[in-house]
């Protein structure tokens, strides 16, 4: 096959799909925290789903040891602040983690050579 005749294909990467986060947002309405399981026995959705909607709802906060998602506003302003301390302690964790591998895997001897 000539390069004529082959198939013009581009790399495209895989999109997700948006997630409607709004059917989260109205069920959490005026409820306070609520755990992923509760929400899960009320709509029937799976945690997965829960877990994806709050996180694409920028009005919808948890984080590392919460008492389960609430709306931000709801929210008081010591939940919202120790919101923002866990998640922001989260993320200083996370980007060490990615120095300390990019340290160990960069030092490493090129391989083939």
């Amino acid at each position: 096959m000539t390069s004529a005749e082959q198939l013009d294909l581009t790399f495209r990467p895989a999109q997700p799909e948006a997630i409607d986060a709004s059917a989260l947002v109205e069920f959490l309405r005026g409820k306070g925290w609520m755990t992923a399981r509760e929400i899960c026995e009320a709509t029937r959705w799976n945690d997965r789903l829960v877990r994806e909607m709050a996180s694409a709802s920028d009005v919808v906060i948890s984080y590392p040891g919460s008492p389960g998602y609430k709306l931000l506003a709801d929210c008081t302003a010591e939940e919202y602040h120790r919101y923002r301390v866990a998640r922001r302690s989260q993320a200083r964790d996370m980007l060490a983690k990615v120095i300390r591998t990019d340290r160990i895997y960069f030092r490493r001897a090129p391989v083939g050579l």
